[in-house]
């Protein structure tokens, strides 16, 4: 799962870089955005375990965990760096798509061909 793969690792990345924003924008709340990158993160090492995996729940969960987390911290991020919070409402459906996500992967058999 090649593109499990580059979609962990870009996620990863962004989290990063987002956080390394932050020298230039010293005004946001560093807590804000570790919240989020904590998130992103976690989700990207997920992603990254996940690709070494086969079979199509595997790749719907790691897709969904990955997903999930891009929308909520990517609202986050936008928030934090704008000042436009009118994209909040977009936080829980980020949330509730990487719990689905985990919930999709207990079922995936790690072996599955």
């Amino acid at each position: 799962m090649r593109w499990l793969n580059i979609c962990a690792a870009l996620s990863g990345a962004l989290a990063l870089a987002a956080l390394a924003g932050r020298h230039a924008r010293p005004d946001i709340e560093l807590s804000t955005l570790m919240l989020a990158a904590i998130a992103q993160l976690s989700a990207a090492a997920a992603g990254l375990a996940i690709a070494n995996r086969s079979g199509r729940l595997n790749a719907i969960a790691g897709a969904v965990i990955l997903a999930g987390a891009f929308i909520f911290s990517g609202e986050i991020y936008f928030g934090a760096y704008t000042g436009n919070h009118s994209l909040i409402m977009l936080a829980p459906v980020g949330g509730t798509l990487m719990i689905l996500g985990w919930i999709v992967l207990a079922f995936a058999n790690p072996a599955d061909t």
